[in-house]
Parts: structure tokens; C-alpha cells; sequence
């Protein structure tokens, strides 16, 4: 029997978790024991190579064609969903890694010297100018693929020890095609969600770290709004995709169209709703905050951590408590999991209740041996209660009002995670490397 790589890591350690929560997080020896015999079993008359996370089947070699090379990886990288693409110089070499589910794989290293050539061509396509290196660049370009579908790669640049470093986001239009039932919101925060949305004015936040799907549920909010009766005004950095009927607005420092300047702009057109695509400086926070008490429905994003994270992170811009406790309508804070490959996920007995399951990854060709496939949200919706609300006007800390909304009923982090463990999407292992533990 050929070698067999786990893409699971058993790293679990019981001091990380909480004393009187997530108990079926823990996995006894035996448990682990009854996997790898299952495992085993399962795989010794079809295992012949190593499982390898790494996807990419082929590429065109560099020394051809720069621009087959380089559509052959974009190609690739659509084909798999991927979200990034970055070149990353090292002292002799240039190494290709991708962003996939969240996880970075590297997939190819090229010469120095072919990886200069690789960064040129991108830059000249996206319109940057190759002749500058130390300075950041930011840029677009478009890429039609042999299928006929047209992708837009957002291209940044930035200058490091070895060479000039690239960042390719891949803007794939499917994910911004989610309704707001697809995101996998637990159905008690689906349901405050929509509640929030119901009203016709006030602020909703979204919040949660770089790459956790906050632009992602931004949209599905827009398109769940966009009804045809209301006028909705979004102000981003850059524009992602294009929303039929909504006034999308774009920030360009260099012309001095920041987000506050923008923003009054936006006022002066009688708008019912307003995405900002993220709170920057205390300008912002505080036009923001005036224009939900003033009527409009305001979505933004912020990257606290939490719920109640968010709260203290809004009156650091020196918001008034205040005007925030009578502006602020919800929080939603959230993180991205990894839901397990239905077809290869096994199934072991879990030693705190014989009546349940805890599934773990195995790897298989449908899910790119791996063990997973796709995203899904796990997170927490706070209401804005009398309660919260009073608190937040009288400058409560974070801690006792994060108390108060689970004692509200607030689905938190870890509780949705729970959920969707005692469900079988998705493993022990996953939702450690996802969600954090104590939470203020």
C-alpha cells in the first residue's frame, strides 16, 4: 500500500478550550484509534500515491508563451475557486501560490528571471507602470477564457527584499450571486438579519477580520434590498462587481475622492440605502452615524472581531455614545468554514454521547483530496435591544454588553460552530484554525 498523507492535523490540546463548552471538541485517543483503523481499512486497496492538497493539473510552460502561462494558471485558478494568486520573490527564485477555501498552497516556483518577466506582463496588462518597483501599484485587468466567461483580477504590487511581490484577486461574479438564505446563517440570526433589514433606517455592521465573506454578505444584503422601490448608493475601495441599478461609487485617493468626501456627495442624492465598504476614520464614523439618525438604512463593514467588538471599535472614532446607541440597529459578526466533502467524510463515534457522530476529513477526488469543499458562514447576529442599547448610551464596557445579547438569545460564534459540527458539516479540526475561543 502506497503512503498516506492526512490533510487533517492533529493538533488538539484541551487547555485551548473553554472548561463548560464545546466538550465534543475533544477526541479521545480511542476515537482517534477507531479513525485511522476506519480510514485504513477503507483506503488499502485503492490507496497507490501520496493524497496531495496541491490541485493545479497543468500549466503551460513559462519558456513558451508568458501569456499562455499565464491564462493557463488563471484558468486553473477559476476551475477551483480560487481567490488569490500571488508571486512571491524569494532569493533566487519567484514561488506561485494560491488562496483556496482560505487555506495558501504553493504550486510552482519559477527562476528569478522568469518571474520578473511573469510580474511585467501582469503589470503591463493591468496597466501599471513596470518601471516603478518601490512604490505600491493597484490595478485591474480582464481575462476571457476559452469557455467564453469573462473574470476581473484585482492586481496589487509591493516591493520586497527579494522583488517586487504581486496579489491577484480573483473577482468571480458566482460569488456575489448568493441569496442571503445560501450563506448558511444559523436560522436564528438568518431570521435577526432580516428583521434588521426590515427597517428603513439605521446602521447594520459587518464585522469580522480580512477574508471572512463580510463583501460577500454585503451584497446579498444589496440584493435582497434592491426591490425596485428604494435608491441605493454604495461607496467602495475599489468596486468588486457590478450591481444592476444600484449607484456604485468608487474611491480614488489620488483624485481626492476619499470616503468622506464621497460620502457627503452621496447625502446630497437622496439615497434610502448606503453601503460604505469600510469605516476608515472617525470623518466617516461620524457621517455615517448622522445619516442613520437621520433616515437612511447604512450597511458597513468593520474588521473587530465581534459583536460587541465592533461597538468599542466605532467609539474609538470618537463616535458619541449616544448618537451610536440611538443609530446602531445590529451587529453581525462572522468567520468562514470549510464544510467536509459529503463524499469521502468519515464518521467516528463520539466517546461524550454514543448516540452521536463527530465526522472528520479524508480526501477524494471530487473534493481535490483534500477533505473539503466550499465555504460556508458561521457567526452571530446582536439586536440592538432597549437594553443594548441604554448600555451603549451610558458607555457600558463591551464585556457586560456582550453579556446582555446572549442572555437575549444571541447564537455566538462558538454556538453555531457547535451547530454545524453536531450537524456534520464540518470537523473539530476546522472550526480550532477558524473560530476564536474566549470572546469579549
Amino acid at each position: 500500500m502506497g503512503s498516506l498523507t492526512l490533510p487533517l492535523q492533529i493538533k488538539y490540546n484541551p487547555l485551548q478550550l473553554p472548561r463548560a463548552s464545546w466538550v465534543k471538541f475533544f477526541i479521545s485517543p480511542l476515537n482517534l484509534a477507531a479513525f485511522y483503523n476506519t480510514l485504513m481499512s477503507e483506503t488499502s486497496t485503492t490507496a497507490s500515491s501520496p493524497v496531495s492538497e496541491t490541485p493545479i493539473k497543468f500549466i503551460a510552460p513559462l519558456e513558451e508563451n508568458v501569456e499562455d502561462f499565464f491564462l493557463g494558471l488563471v484558468t486553473e485558478a477559476i476551475r477551483l475557486s480560487v481567490s488569490d494568486i500571488f508571486f512571491t520573490p524569494a532569493d533566487s527564485r519567484c514561488d506561485i501560490s494560491i488562496r483556496r477555501l482560505g487555506i495558501v498552497e504553493q504550486i510552482r516556483s519559477l527562476t528569478a528571471e522568469e518571474g520578473a518577466r511573469l510580474v511585467n506582463f501582469v503589470k503591463t496588462k493591468a496597466d501599471l507602470d513596470i518601471t516603478m518597483h518601490f512604490q505600491p501599484q493597484d490595478g485591474r485587468l480582464s481575462v476571457t477564457l476559452d469557455d467564453g466567461g469573462s473574470y476581473d483580477l484585482r492586481i496589487a504590487t509591493l516591493q520586497t527584499l527579494f522583488g517586487e511581490s504581486l496579489a491577484l484577486r480573483v473577482l468571480d461574479p458566482r460569488r456575489m450571486m448568493l441569496g442571503l438564505e445560501e450563506l448558511g446563517f444559523h436560522p436564528t440570526n438568518f431570521r435577526r438579519l432580516l428583521s434588521m433589514l426590515g427597517k428603513p433606517g439605521g446602521l447594520i455592521l459587518v464585522a469580522g477580520p480580512t477574508g471572512t465573506g463580510k463583501t460577500t454578505t454585503l451584497y446579498s444584503m444589496l440584493r435582497y434590498l434592491h426591490t425596485g422601490t428604494r435608491k441605493i448608493h454604495t461607496l467602495e475601495d475599489p468596486i468588486e462587481y457590478a450591481l444592476n441599478g444600484v449607484h456604485q461609487s468608487q474611491i480614488n485617493i489620488r483624485r481626492g475622492l476619499d470616503y468622506p468626501e464621497l460620502l457627503r456627495g452621496v447625502l446630497r442624492q437622496s439615497p434610502d440605502v448606503i453601503m460604505v465598504g469600510e469605516v476608515r476614520d472617525s470623518v466617516t464614523a461620524d457621517i455615517l452615524i448622522r445619516a442613520a439618525n437621520t433616515g437612511q438604512l447604512v450597511l458597513a463593514t468593520s474588521h473587530a472581531g465581534s459583536t460587541s467588538e465592533a461597538i468599542e471599535a466605532l467609539l474609538t472614532f470618537g463616535v458619541k455614545s449616544q448618537f451610536l446607541a440611538s443609530a446602531l440597529l445590529g451587529i453581525v459578526s462572522q468567520r468562514l468554514l470549510r464544510p467536509l466533502c459529503p463524499a469521502c467524510k468519515i464518521a467516528i463515534d463520539d466517546e461524550a454521547d454514543r448516540h452521536s457522530k463527530i465526522y472528520l476529513p479524508k480526501g477524494c477526488p471530487a473534493c481535490r483530496n483534500t477533505g473539503y469543499n466550499g465555504r460556508v458562514a458561521v457567526g452571530e447576529v446582536m439586536l440592538i435591544t432597549p437594553t443594548i442599547r441604554s448600555m451603549i448610551h451610558n458607555s457600558s464596557p463591551v464585556s457586560p454588553i456582550r453579556q446582555a445579547a446572549l442572555a437575549d438569545g444571541m447564537i455566538d460564534l462558538r454556538s453555531d460552530a457547535q451547530d454545524k459540527l453536531d450537524k456534520g458539516l464540518t470537523s473539530v479540526d476546522e472550526i480550532l484554525r477558524t473560530v476564536p475561543g474566549e470572546t469579549v
